[in-house]
């Protein structure tokens, strides 16, 4: 399922059956891939807990309706053009919360120009992981944490993770 159709089904309420695994294991017959993907999960809800944690995109969705004067297709634009971060995780759209400033929903300052720099060099989950390891510049802190109290260097941290991304492409 795309990311498009997966925050239509979220905005019109649908259900999906439940997560499955959310210890990192598998149930038998789990392919390797799968159960990495599961260990990745995990590890970004970790990295993310400090700064807000990842929610479900129908979380996302309710907090915005009621935090922001909004429409609900702004949040939904946001994710289709990867102006947010969105993670497909069994048969689920989970965004990190860190993106969005509590009070309003709204973006972070500073978010647009980072991703910008670093979707063109990685997918979903890679960018995720991106925010969630140690960044040597800063000071081995983690993006998501920086980017509420200084943005202006998590920029400077993802044009270095972009140039070199070009470089090892060269």
């Amino acid at each position: 399922m795309h990311k498009a159709e997966v925050f239509h089904a979220v905005t019109q309420q649908r259900d999906w059956s439940g997560l499955g695994p959310t210890s990192g294991q598998c149930e038998a017959g789990c392919d390797e891939e799968e159960q990495q993907r599961n260990i990745r999960f995990v590890n970004l809800l970790n990295a993310f807990r400090e700064s807000g944690g990842l929610a479900r995109a129908s979380e996302v969705a309710s907090q915005f309706q009621r935090r922001s004067e909004r429409d609900i297709s702004v949040l939904g634009g946001w994710l289709i053009k990867r102006q947010v971060i969105g993670l497909e995780w069994h048969s689920k759209l989970w965004m990190p919360l860190f993106q969005f400033n509590p009070s309003d929903m709204s973006l972070r300052a500073g978010l647009a120009g980072i991703l910008a720099e670093l979707v063109v060099v990685y997918n979903d989950w890679d960018l995720a992981g991106w925010f969630a390891k140690p960044n040597a510049w800063l000071s081995d802190g983690l993006p998501a944490d920086a980017l509420a109290v200084a943005a202006p260097q998590v920029l400077w941290a993802a044009r270095a993770e972009h140039s070199a991304a070009a470089l090892n492409n060269r």
